[in-house]
């Protein structure tokens, strides 16, 4: 949270207050969530709304290094960001750029210590495979724009589709022991992070966390070591651990 705080350039003292707003707002993703999550996830895009609405005011006329003010000064065929697409792009960031690595690294250090690897000198690797095998969003939703036919089934425009990225992962045609954990392995890329326009535009920079955090982590615990049954989170949109439990 911290490293976003200063993407947008707001006080490292909001860390709190953002984390408090992104775990509120991802609850509209939980499968069974209740009225109170609803309630608790609008006040939460209302309280940031309200708070980023102020700072890309004020960022408007005193521009500085940081992304808001590199969003406002984006300019495509002439066009520039209203400040509701400023925002919007902000809560993205916020959600994706938090949930998913969180998830990502706990995913990472479960599978590290199940299969008794580690990072070592080739953590960019060591974080693709991760990717491929556990990804943080195991299921997108897309829409049909043009009518096709694949795999059988006729899509025609405006059909919606879940694009099972994690079955991806494990093509059988694309990678050779598919559910196999293998740290140095060789092989296309992955779709963690999408494709295409699709692409995640935070893309580097979890990957330069992921890399970082992992390696640093295990250097400092080479002894770590899970204590119990890792616990999966009951989330639909991400995938995640609830309860990692471990020593060193």
């Amino acid at each position: 949270m911290i490293v976003i705080a200063r993407l947008l350039g707001v006080p490292e003292g909001m860390a709190p207050d953002l984390l408090r707003w992104s775990n509120a707002m991802v609850m509209m993703y939980q499968a069974g969530r209740t009225p109170e999550d609803e309630a608790r996830a609008v006040a939460a895009t209302e309280e940031f709304v309200a708070f980023m609405r102020d700072y890309v005011r004020r960022r408007r006329s005193e521009p500085r290094d940081d992304l808001i003010s590199a969003l406002i000064a984006a300019e495509a065929d002439g066009d520039k960001l209203t400040t509701d697409e400023l925002i919007t792009t902000c809560i993205l960031l916020l959600n994706a750029g938090h949930e998913a690595t969180v998830h990502t690294m706990g995913n990472g250090v479960k599978l590290a210590l199940e299969m008794g690897v580690r990072p070592g000198t080739a953590p960019e690797a060591f974080v693709e495979e991760v990717l491929r095998l556990d990804p943080p969003l195991h299921l997108f939703t897309r829409w049909v724009y043009d009518e096709v036919n694949l795999f059988g089934h006729r899509f025609r425009r405006g059909d919606a589709v879940g694009l099972l990225l994690a079955s991806a992962g494990r093509d059988a045609d694309c990678y050779a022991q598919p559910d196999r954990f293998q740290p140095t392995r060789q092989g296309p890329p992955n779709l963690a992070f999408g494709a295409g326009l699709h692409f995640c535009v935070g893309a580097p920079l979890a990957r330069l966390e992921l890399g970082i955090a992992m390696s640093a982590l295990f250097q400092a615990c080479s002894g770590l070591r899970l204590v119990e049954a890792p616990r999966y989170a009951e989330i639909y949109h991400f995938h995640g651990l609830e309860r990692l439990m471990v020593t060193r």
